[in-house]
């Protein structure tokens, strides 16, 4: 296993539960720069009045629908992996601080 050297610059907890909850804020930022992305090609594919400018196939509609469905699955799961580990870090801070 590696070994983490001792030193006087290491981070205590309190600024390693900043940094990840700063982790956390910058993952969910981006990923609203993505959904935002996501939602500007929707609005694009379909049009402003829904009259589909680019006059896609039925099928060009479907392959379409399918990316977006797992576009949005993918966010789900980042969601839930940043829920983790948003709960980890709550735990790690309701430990009693002798055991910092």
């Amino acid at each position: 296993m590696p070994e983490i050297p001792e030193g006087t610059n290491r981070p205590n907890l309190n600024e390693t539960l900043i940094d990840l909850l700063e982790s956390i804020a910058l993952e969910e930022m981006a990923l609203a720069h993505l959904m935002n992305a996501k939602a500007e090609e929707i609005q694009a594919f379909v049009g402003n009045n829904l009259d589909f400018p680019t006059n896609p196939s039925n099928d060009d509609i479907l392959r379409f629908d399918v990316s977006v469905t797992r576009f949005m699955e993918t966010l789900m799961f980042k969601e839930l992996f940043l829920l983790r580990k948003l709960e980890t870090a709550l735990t790690l801070r309701a430990q009693p601080a002798d055991e910092e």
